[in-house]
């Protein structure tokens, strides 16, 4: 098991950190979809049937409680239940694409690491970026786990509590998860198993969007790393001409082809982005939508909660997932933008008005392409730390205006 964990320590190898948490969330759901894609694990469709009558069951069971209007049950049991229904939409996309997701990892590491020389800075540039991808993916996994684990063990607690103040009368077996489950399933012998059942749905959930989540994140992540390499290149090759009033046709033959090569590499880090937006769009705004719906249901539990230590704790965890797996997307979608954008600035600091006429050509279509910033944005927003604060900002209110109401 640690050797899972070694991405946390620092001064690893570059390949202990390059998409550790998505391919340990995903491997074990059996959804990483390695070298090709063929490849299916028995194990991923096992995964994929369970969620799937877990989200049925506890879908039901949050209807029920609103049929007899036991709003709070109700909240409770809808909460989790919208995440398990896009995590179930996330595992079947993930299905869908799960070639070009292959794809896409495989022409990315062939950008990342197809260059014959590179440079120190480049070289750390790389490292930073994976190192910074491992941690911050490791947060909303260990968050999602926590709260599972919390849910899970909650009516286990209140059992222990009742137990040992001798009030053996009022001790009421729940499963962790409002379910609506065959009433022999909930018998004395057949209880454990379906208990077990229930924990495990949610722990499916957990690496599910723990590894589909940090999927997005981590390739943004590189994707700010390939522009910052191409940023470093642009100023590496005309070092050598920074002190010079004009360049031989020999040097500027030579300035051009590295010129077609940057103007190739940027062509392609491009085709990339707008290859991955095409299959995570849908993940991504399926994503937002439900988050903003869960810390709704999160925040109104938990003022309704009050005094209530366990499910003080419960909510106050699950709002604290929701929101790291929001940040994710957002600052993931912000690297990418100022990434790409800083390439603008990188071309305003290099001596341009050295090279012939030609070459000149490949600086301009560099700046026309970089003065757009390459966005993650999605039908309606672009995920950025704006719309993060944005949706930080009217939780406060709302969180404001219903405690004005107590």
């Amino acid at each position: 098991i640690a050797m899972w964990f070694r991405f946390l320590k620092n001064k690893q190898p570059l390949p202990v950190y390059f998409f550790a948490v998505p391919r340990l969330g995903l491997n074990l759901m059996g959804y990483w979809p390695g070298e090709t894609g063929e490849y299916l694990p028995p194990r991923a469709l096992v995964n994929f049937v369970v969620l799937a009558i877990g989200v049925a069951t506890e879908l039901h069971a949050g209807m029920v409680f609103l049929q007899h209007q036991q709003i709070t049950l109700a909240l409770e049991t809808l909460c989790p239940a919208g995440t398990s229904a896009v995590t179930l939409l996330k595992m079947f996309l993930m299905l869908r694409y799960r070639r070009d997701l292959a794809e896409m990892w495989n022409r990315l590491r062939d950008l990342l690491f197809g260059a014959t020389y590179e440079l120190r800075e480049q070289l750390e540039i790389r490292l930073r970026h994976s190192v910074l991808a491992a941690r911050i993916n490791f947060w909303p996994l260990s968050t999602g786990f926590f709260t599972c684990t919390t849910y899970n063990l909650k009516p286990l607690l209140i059992v222990l509590v009742l137990h040992l103040q001798n009030r053996r009368d009022e001790i009421l077996w729940t499963p962790p998860f409002n379910m609506t489950m065959p009433k022999v399933l909930l018998t004395s012998y057949f209880f454990p198993i379906t208990y077990v059942f229930i924990a495990y749905t949610g722990y499916v959930t957990v690496f599910m969007f723990g590894g589909c989540d940090g999927f997005y994140f981590e390739f943004c992540a590189h994707l700010s790393a390939l522009f910052e390499v191409l940023q470093s290149e642009i100023l590496a090759i005309f070092k050598p001409y920074q002190d010079l009033l004009e360049i031989s046709p020999v040097q500027g033959d030579h300035l051009e082809q590295q010129l077609k090569t940057i103007v190739s590499k940027h062509n392609a880090i491009i085709d990339l982005v707008k290859f991955f937006r095409e299959r995570y769009w849908i993940i991504t705004l399926a994503h937002f939508v439900s988050a903003a719906m869960v810390i709704g249901f999160s925040m109104v539990n938990l003022l309704a909660e009050g005094s209530n230590g366990l499910g003080t704790l419960l909510y106050v965890a699950y709002t604290i997932a929701a929101l790291s797996q929001l940040l994710v997307y957002c600052y993931g979608g912000t690297l990418v933008a100022e990434s790409s954008s800083g390439l603008v600035r990188v071309l305003k600091c290099i001596p341009w008005h050295i090279c012939a006429p030609k070459q000149r050509l490949f600086v301009l279509l560099l700046v026309l392409r970089s003065q757009r910033p390459v966005t993650m944005g999605v039908p309606f927003f672009s995920p950025s730390l704006a719309t993060f604060a944005s949706i930080l900002q009217t939780s406060g209110s709302i969180i404001a205006l219903c405690k004005s109401f107590q």
